[in-house]
């Protein structure tokens, strides 16, 4: 599946013993049991997105924030010069000319964003993550990663929702609501996914592949998880689960 594999841009972080500390870190674990995994041909608004036995691929257009930043500055931008009062003060000229320069902005931005994309890549043990407005995604090894939550505003709107911290000079982060919409539920996703020595996740999504993954576990010879869990990961049928604790052990 080339379509779906990236090229390593980053080995670590400057500062990982750094953001190993940080307040707002999500270890890397299953913590509690993922929602269900659907299907995307079920679903026309994940027509574009790929989930399977190596890879799971979201690719978002990022069309929202030049949209809405763009229509909102736009109807400012017709409708203000026919308010009372118009161009009456300094004030008044000045916000003209802010929301102007953000409507130019955001259709910039619209015709010259990069690519959106996150992928997680089971077969390889890599992630990508998307930018920061014009900020280039980033790939590198999953087990590397940092992920943290997100505080949200005043009103808690937005917060612990999990997001992969970027490696880049300037703290940004890239949300990830895989499996929930709730930083732990998500990270259980998401770590179960990576997991290659664990089956996969619950889900019809991933029922196509369970044999032929546990086949190659079975090859490897059931390695021991390489992430920590606090609930049970089984095969997906009692005599898999049999087979795998007596060749491997757990």
């Amino acid at each position: 599946m080339v379509g779906f594999t990236r090229k390593i841009t980053h080995q670590d972080y400057k500062n990982p013993e750094k953001l190993k500390k940080y307040y707002h870190r999500v270890e890397k674990k299953i913590y509690v049991k993922p929602r269900n995994s659907v299907n995307n041909n079920s679903h026309r608004l994940l027509k574009h997105n790929y989930m399977g036995k190596d890879f799971v691929y979201y690719h978002s257009n990022g069309t929202v924030i030049p949209f809405l930043g763009g229509g909102i500055s736009l109807i400012l931008v017709v409708f203000l010069p026919f308010s009372t009062d118009a161009f009456q003060s300094i004030g008044s000229i000045i916000f003209y000319a802010l929301v102007c320069a953000a409507f130019i902005f955001f259709l910039i931005y619209g015709l010259t964003k990069p690519k959106k994309e996150q992928i997680l890549n089971r077969r390889d043990g890599l992630i990508t993550m998307t930018g920061f407005f014009w900020q280039k995604s980033i790939t590198m090894s999953f087990k590397k990663v940092e992920f943290a939550y997100s505080t949200g505003g005043e009103n808690m709107i937005g917060a612990f929702m999990l997001e992969a911290i970027r490696p880049n000079k300037w703290q940004t982060f890239d949300s990830f609501g895989y499996g929930g919409a709730e930083c732990y539920e998500s990270m259980s996703f998401i770590t179960w996914y990576m997991d290659k020595n664990r089956p996969l996740p619950p889900g019809d999504a991933f029922d196509p592949y369970r044999e032929e993954d546990f086949e190659r576990r079975k090859a490897e010879g059931f390695p021991k998880p390489l992430y920590p869990s606090k609930i049970s990961t089984p095969e997906a049928t009692k005599e898999q689960q049999a087979e795998r604790k007596r060749i491997g052990g757990w």
